[in-house]
């Protein structure tokens, strides 16, 4: 294994940045996993790919045998380390980057066609690297169209969150029921895919613990974050009333809401609950690793190429009503044959 790394993840603010957006647990899920399959060794510095990092930080990582890019969903057209980073300073300087467990964008109108800015990037990067390690099937076709001859460095290994020993080594999934956990998705039109799953769990667990757990809290947005949105085109943010209101709802129909204030509380928090329902993706596989039950509903596209990945049924407009009599034994048996590609990966950063 890598006798240093330093860690970008999108779980970090940038100092320049404090106090801007909010925390997404998710993406700490898969900060602590990757932390995890890189034992025994640590982190020497964890630092923010939202912002050009301060000149101490970027020098820490140059003295890093590896900088290591975190998932979950970065990858798009345009693509950059931090923002403003080129190809050309990326090979001036010393550091040796290694993706791992990153995916695509959720919204689909990012990733149609590769800039070269970007594909001038992630060359570089391969030219330090053996091989990178990506999230789900989607993610890998998209690369390997954009850079053929580069096909055969890109693996996918899934996401680090779902390869934990529990579901590894596990011989039967947990049919607990007596505790659920509800997670939500509060972007864009939600109600109705959310309020839906509420009452759904509800019904068909009316005697068990039920807790609506909240991945990213919600606040007022500002003037200035609002221009910024519509300037950069991001959509889709959530409407801090109607989540409150979603929360609401929850509580109306015997939910006790949990506000979680970090992705290990989260964690701790989700170690003591039977089985999960919702349209969080990293909960899903949190659930999931821990050899638990969890049946997710699709928010964007990154449910769906998972659910390629790995057998695992999809809540839909469709297929309204979860397969609770679904068996997930396959999917361990999946996951045991694509950890190979993950041992491969992390086996090959000894030689280099």
């Amino acid at each position: 294994m890598t006798a240093s790394y330093a860690l970008l993840t999108p779980y970090l603010e940038p100092p320049s940045q404090a106090g801007s957006r909010l925390a997404n647990l998710s993406d700490g899920f898969v900060q602590r996993a990757i932390e995890r399959l890189l034992k025994p060794s640590a982190p020497i510095g964890r630092y923010s790919p939202r912002a050009p990092p301060p000149p101490v930080a970027q020098a820490v990582m140059a003295q890093a045998r590896h900088v290591v890019l975190a998932g979950a969903d970065q990858l798009d057209d345009r693509y950059s380390v931090w923002p403003g980073m080129t190809a050309e300073q990326l090979r001036q300087g010393a550091w040796r980057f290694v993706f791992f467990g990153v995916g695509l964008n959720r919204d689909p109108d990012r990733s149609r066609r590769m800039s070269d800015g970007t594909r001038e990037i992630l060359e570089a990067i391969h030219q330090r690297t053996e091989y990178s390690s990506w999230r789900c099937p989607a993610t890998v076709r998209y690369l390997r169209a954009e850079l053929p001859h580069l096909a055969d460095r890109f693996l996918m290994t899934g996401c680090p969150v779902l390869m934990d020993q529990p579901l590894l080594d596990g011989q039967r999934f947990d049919g607990g029921e007596r505790s659920i956990a509800v997670t939500a998705t509060e972007r864009g039109d939600f109600w109705a895919r959310e309020a839906a799953i509420i009452d759904r769990v509800a019904r068909r667990f009316p005697r068990a613990r039920r807790y609506f757990v909240v991945h990213q809290d919600c606040r007022p947005r500002s003037v200035i974050e609002r221009c910024s949105d519509r300037l950069h085109g991001r959509s889709g943010a959530a409407d801090p009333a109607r989540a409150l209101a979603l929360r609401r709802y929850a509580a109306s129909r015997g939910y006790q809401v949990l506000v979680p204030d970090s992705a290990d509380v989260a964690a701790a928090i989700y170690d003591a609950i039977d089985l999960h329902v919702g349209s969080r993706l990293h909960a899903h596989l949190l659930f999931l690793s821990r050899n638990k039950k969890s049946w997710l509903v699709p928010a964007d596209g990154r449910a769906r190429g998972m659910a390629e990945a790995f057998p695992f049924p999809l809540v839909t407009a469709s297929v309204p009503e979860p397969d609770w009599n679904f068996d997930f034994e396959p999917l361990r048996q999946q996951v045991q044959r694509v950890h190979g590609d993950m041992q491969r990966f992390l086996t090959s950063w000894a030689r280099r």
